[in-house]
């Protein structure tokens, strides 16, 4: 009989271990949902400046990405302007600023350029 009950308590311990390692096991299997991730559009405007055509992109609040028909791209950050929307390049070279109907673009030659949007 002490067989039968030793057998009896070896088997429980086994059973016991084996629903353990299967509950852990179904933890660790759990379906992962990946993170949403959300695409926010980026407001962008078109400008004829003279003979130049430029876009300008406004990826945040404080910066803006103006791009040439050549396809250049200057990243501009927001300047202090006493009305509408300045945004100047790092080194100041390339400046954009736009203020009710009006824009004004200097590029790299320096020379200042009305612009009307398109």
């Amino acid at each position: 009989m002490t067989i039968l009950k030793k057998s009896m308590f070896v088997l429980s311990v086994m059973t016991l271990i084996g629903g353990m390692s299967f509950a852990a096991a179904a933890k660790t299997k759990k379906a992962r949902v990946a993170k949403k991730t959300t695409v926010r559009k980026v407001a962008s405007e078109s400008y004829t400046c003279g003979s130049e055509k430029i876009t300008v992109a406004y990826p945040t609040t404080k910066t803006a990405r103006l791009t040439t028909k050549e396809g250049k791209v200057y990243n501009l950050n927001v300047a202090v302007s006493g009305s509408g929307s300045r945004y100047v390049s790092k080194n100041g070279n390339i400046e954009f600023f736009k203020g009710g109907k009006e824009a004004m673009y200097r590029g790299s030659n320096g020379i200042e350029k009305s612009c009307t949007k398109r």
